[in-house]
């Protein structure tokens, strides 16, 4: 990955993401193989480094990442209405789904933004 766009997506994620430098850039590389790799299983995600570093060094760091890095459930709130370019004041609205994942009954509440075409879940 460009170390560009690893700069460039650390430096907007800063501000809203409590992290130290290299677990800033691991989120940020994380994200970016999401993206690219269009999955979120870590061993796909860890062959979209690239360079000279190992893949299993690669997937072992996001396995230690997402094992012992907390973020506050709140944190991308902020940075997602940033991006989506809200003016003013928000329009926040709760949105309730339920899904069946095999046998077990998943409800969820959501607080989402409303734009003018979509409802955006912030937490």
């Amino acid at each position: 990955m460009d170390h560009r766009t690893i700069a460039t997506l650390s430096l907007k994620l800063a501000p809203f993401a409590p992290l130290g430098k290299t677990r800033l850039q691991t989120l940020c590389h994380l994200i970016l193989a999401m993206v690219s790799a269009r999955t979120v299983n870590l061993t796909h995600l860890a062959c979209e480094r690239g360079g000279a570093v190992q893949i299993a060094s690669t997937y072992r760091r996001l396995q230690r990442f997402l094992q012992h890095v907390c973020l506050p459930q709140d944190w991308a709130a902020g940075l997602v209405a940033l991006m989506i370019g809200v003016d003013g004041g928000w329009t926040l609205c709760l949105v309730r789904t339920s899904w069946a994942i095999g046998k077990t009954e998943v409800n969820l509440l959501v607080l989402a933004l409303v734009t003018r075409r979509h409802r955006v879940p912030l937490m």
